[in-house]
C-alpha cells in the first residue's frame, strides 16, 4: 500500500470519527424532504456536509467535494472528487433508531479509490483502498462466518417485486430471511463483514452505494447493477452486492423480473 494512500486513508477515517463526535452531540431541527413526506433532512445532515466540504478539501488539496444535500451533478472534471453522504439513515436518526452513518468515497476519473463509512451509533469505522483491502477500525476486515442466510432488500425493490413478480419474491423469501436496517452504506458494510449474504436495492443513489461498494469489493464480494448499465450518480442504482455465485444468480433473476 503506498505511503501516501495510507496517510490519506488514516486521515479520512480520523476525520469522520472526529466530526461524528463533535456534530452528533448537538440538538437538531427536522424538515420533510421530497414529495412523499417520508424522508427528512436535518440540521445535522447540513452541518456534517458543510464540515466535510471544508475539511475534505483541506485533507486532499486540489480535490472537489460533492454532497447529497443539494446534489445537482458531478460535472466533468480532472480533479479528484469526494462524494459525500453526510447522514445515511436520516429517518433512523430522526426516529432514534441506532443505525446511521457518514459515508465518503473518493473518485478519480469516476472510479472509487478510497472509502470510509463511520457507523455513528456503534462507533465502528469501515474503510477500503482500491487494491489495498478493506478494514474495520484500522485492522484488516475479516468476514464473520455463520450459518444464517440473511439478505437485505430495499423498500423500493420489495415494492417492485410485489407488484411485478410476486413469485420471484416468494422464492427469494424461501432462500433468505429478510432484513432492512435503513442505511444502505451500512448494509454494504455488513455484507463486507459477513453479517448478511446479499444486499439489493432499486432506489439507492451513488452517494448511498459507492463507499460501501468499494469496501464490499475489497472484502471479496461482487457489486454491480441489474437490468441496467451503470447509472449516473444521482439516479437509482439498481444495485446488487453478494458473493460472485449469488450475484450472478440474482442479477439475472431481478433483471428478468423487474423493469428498471
Amino acid at each position: 500500500m503506498p505511503a501516501a494512500s495510507d496517510t490519506l486513508h488514516r486521515g479520512l477515517v480520523a476525520l469522520l470519527e472526529r466530526i461524528a463526535a463533535e456534530v452528533f452531540s448537538e440538538s437538531f431541527d427536522v424538515e420533510a424532504k421530497g414529495e412523499s413526506g417520508l424522508d427528512f433532512v436535518t440540521t445535522i445532515d447540513l452541518a456534517v456536509q458543510a464540515r466535510l466540504e471544508t475539511e475534505l478539501a483541506a485533507l486532499l488539496p486540489g480535490s472537489d467535494v460533492v454532497g447529497e444535500e443539494g446534489f445537482a451533478s458531478l460535472g466533468t472534471t480532472d480533479r479528484p472528487v469526494w462524494l459525500v453522504d453526510p447522514l445515511d439513515g436520516t429517518v433512523n436518526f430522526v426516529a432514534g433508531l441506532p443505525c446511521y452513518a457518514i459515508a465518503v468515497v473518493l473518485l478519480e476519473a469516476g472510479k472509487p479509490v478510497l472509502a470510509a463509512v463511520h457507523d455513528i451509533a456503534q462507533g465502528d469505522s469501515y474503510s477500503a483502498i482500491a487494491g489495498g483491502g478493506a478494514f474495520l477500525n484500522g485492522a484488516p476486515l475479516v468476514p464473520r462466518p455463520h450459518a444464517a442466510r440473511l439478505a437485505v432488500l430495499s423498500s423500493g425493490l420489495l415494492s417492485d417485486l410485489a407488484a411485478q413478480s410476486p413469485d420471484t419474491l416468494v422464492r427469494f423469501m424461501g432462500d433468505f430471511k429478510l432484513r432492512n436496517l435503513g442505511s444502505q452504506a451500512l448494509h454494504l458494510c455488513h455484507a463486507a463483514a459477513g453479517h448478511v449474504s446479499l444486499v439489493a436495492s432499486r432506489e439507492a443513489k451513488g452517494w448511498d452505494d459507492l463507499a460501501g461498494a468499494l469496501i464490499a469489493r475489497e472484502a471479496g464480494l461482487t457489486y454491480g447493477h441489474y437490468g441496467t448499465d451503470a447509472p449516473e450518480i444521482g439516479a437509482d442504482q439498481h444495485s446488487l452486492c453478494a458473493p460472485a455465485a449469488l450475484f450472478d444468480t440474482y442479477a439475472t433473476e431481478f433483471s428478468r423480473s423487474i423493469a428498471p
